[in-house]
């Protein structure tokens, strides 16, 4: 079906440049962007696919470095406690 009817939306200068930016990832012209929303709300998964990727990656090469710091944590926190209940033996004392 060919297009006849025509809408004017006004947005700010940043909104406009979102817009394009998306339209440009999806390979499309902004007024076949929203055309296309429209018709077809999935057509932003690509592009949150990537993202989602993007981000496991990270959290994996962060990972050892996280964890690590976790388990000096733990040990730190341990040995606290192992004093603390130790005062606390010898003060009841």
């Amino acid at each position: 079906m060919s297009a006849s009817a025509r809408l004017v939306v006004q947005m700010t200068p940043r909104e406009k440049e979102a817009l394009a930016r998306k339209a440009r990832r999806a390979g499309l012209s902004a007024a076949e962007f929203v055309r296309r929303r429209l018709r077809d709300d999935t057509l932003g998964e690509a592009a949150q696919r990537e993202e989602i990727e993007a981000l496991l990656a990270a959290i994996e090469t962060a990972a050892p470095a996280i964890l690590k710091s976790l388990a000096s944590t733990i040990a730190m926190t341990e040995a606290m406690t192992a004093q603390l209940t130790q005062k606390d033996g010898q003060a009841a004392a």
